[in-house]
């Protein structure tokens, strides 16, 4: 009965128009493209409120060290790191401002819409060493000089090796999304797009 039903859409398929198959071939790249851009798209909203939420801990928990610890440079490290975590709660609000809606007038604007989504999210991960690690890593050495002498050496290695290591890792990690998630998204869009326009 299955073999029927296969052979029956293989003559179907066969007889359709070249045009009617371009359709069709359009039809099943919009679809998975689709499924592709609203699983990215989740994943983005995942990330940015992961981030969101350790900044504004981050800025809570600096607050309260600020009123609690008497030391001027450790005070200046703290604003500084509540200007960097406030700092990168508004970049991931600037990524969020271009991401389009489903009810785009039609679909090939919304295609173009999400590759400008995509090209913006590219560029800020791209970026992760000027804004993610650059001006943490000298409120850091701050905060390691105002310590000095005041904690164990080893608390103080351990705090920077830390810092780099999640630094480093997050750069890393930035490239992989890069390449593996936003890339291909990225070329399956202008594929999309060309064929459209066509």
């Amino acid at each position: 009965m299955n073999i029927m039903i296969e052979d029956e859409l293989i003559k179907i398929w066969q007889s359709s128009s070249k045009q009617e198959l371009i359709k069709f071939e359009k039809s099943k790249l919009m679809l998975e493209l689709q499924s592709s851009l609203k699983r990215l798209h989740r994943w983005w909203n995942y990330l940015e409120l992961s981030e969101s939420i350790l900044a504004v801990f981050g800025v809570l928990l600096s607050i309260l060290l600020f009123f609690k610890l008497p030391f001027i440079l450790i005070k200046i490290a703290l604003a500084l790191m509540i200007i960097c975590a406030i700092y990168l709660i508004i970049k991931y609000q600037g990524v969020k401002k271009f991401k389009p809606s489903d009810l785009e007038e039609n679909y090939l604007n919304y295609l173009k819409k999400n590759r400008e989504y995509l090209q913006t999210q590219k560029k800020f991960l791209k970026t992760y060493a000027y804004w993610g690690i650059l001006p943490v890593y000298p409120i850091m050495l701050l905060f390691t000089i105002s310590i000095w002498g005041k904690v164990p050496a080893y608390l103080i290695i351990l705090i920077n090796v830390a810092t780099i290591g999640i630094g480093v890792y997050g750069y890393f990690l930035n490239k992989k999304r890069v390449k593996k998630e936003i890339t291909p998204r990225i070329s399956r869009v202008n594929e999309l797009i060309n064929q459209l326009e066509q």
